[in-house]
């Protein structure tokens, strides 16, 4: 009986917060206020939204990891102190978090704790009717699998070193970020794993000691394709952008930086976002960055885009 008034008590606590603390935020820190760094977040959020967790660093941290149950459920870099992580929670109920912060070499530093309530919308959450339906509804509110996908951890991983440098540049920060991610399948493409390659950037020099040699294919005669190695997934980043889009050097043997002017000249007078960035995907295509028919690969960017919300990047 006991066990049962508890339950009871804990979902009325639940519709309480819903109705008192939806907009409530909370900065969670250590009590003796030696952490590394802090967290900004909502402690209510509504099942199927997107929320943020802003956080903060005190020190020099490399990343953030945001873990419930031992599952990470996002991970980002920190950039000039700050990092953000997006996560849309599929179950409702109370979420116990655990927000670690990485140095240098993985190497963790304090870990900050948090309770997040995730809520269905309230003119869909049903009254109770007896305590016995109530009890029997709490016991499958823990999910067996990892509320965040993987593809969704590779686009919040990126997005923040992506997001700085594209605005930096004036480049469609939504357009790179989509394009990293069709390209390398999330992060998950034998280039991307063995080479930080995350374009399919071929090399076409005869140096072999930074390229790899992709042997499922045979190209031009070759015995596999060579394809250009990085020392890093942000050296890819920055090569593609430099290289690629915006030709700084004029070495890449071509040159898609007409379709960059022409994408700056649009928002320069006035077109709309969404109009300049698929005309620069178009661009893209007939300059020859891909076989792929311009309409096929425009869809495939654009549902990326909007799958991931990346267009509020831009």
């Amino acid at each position: 009986m006991r066990a049962k008034i508890l339950v009871y008590t804990s979902l009325s606590l639940l519709l309480g917060l819903l109705i008192q603390s939806c907009h409530r935020h909370t900065i969670v820190k250590h009590s003796n206020e030696n952490s590394d760094f802090k967290v900004n977040y909502k402690d209510v959020v509504s099942l199927g939204d997107s929320t943020q967790f802003q956080f903060e660093a005190f020190e020099k941290i490399n990343q953030v990891k945001v873990l419930s149950d031992n599952v990470v459920l996002g991970t980002a870099k920190f950039v000039n102190k700050k990092a953000i992580v997006k996560i849309k929670f599929a179950t409702k109920g109370e979420k116990e978090l655990v927000f670690v912060g990485e140095k240098d070499g993985n190497k963790q530093t304090k870990k900050i704790k948090g309770l997040v309530v995730v809520v269905i919308p309230q003119k869909s959450i049903p009254t109770p009717v007896a305590k016995k339906s109530v009890v029997k509804s709490k016991k499958v509110v823990k999910p067996n699998q990892p509320v965040i996908s993987d593809a969704q951890i590779f686009i919040n991983e990126i997005s923040l070193y992506l997001v700085e440098r594209c605005k930096k540049n004036n480049l469609p920060t939504s357009v790179v970020i989509a394009m990293a991610a069709l390209e390398s399948g999330y992060g998950k493409s034998e280039l991307a794993m063995n080479a930080n390659n995350f374009f399919g950037l071929k090399d076409w020099t005869k140096d072999r000691a930074q390229a790899y040699q992709y042997t499922r294919q045979a190209y031009a005669g070759e015995v596999g394709n060579w394809y250009k190695k990085f020392n890093s997934r942000e050296e890819c980043f920055d090569f593609f952008m430099e290289e690629l889009l915006m030709h700084k050097t004029g070495k890449w043997r071509n040159d898609y930086s007409p379709a960059v002017r022409t994408y700056q000249e649009n928002m320069k007078k006035g077109m709309e976002e969404a109009e300049a960035v698929e005309k620069f995907m178009g661009h893209l295509v007939d300059l020859g960055y891909t076989t792929l028919p311009k309409s096929q690969y425009i869809s495939r960017l654009k549902k990326i885009i909007s799958t991931y919300h990346i267009d509020d990047l831009d």
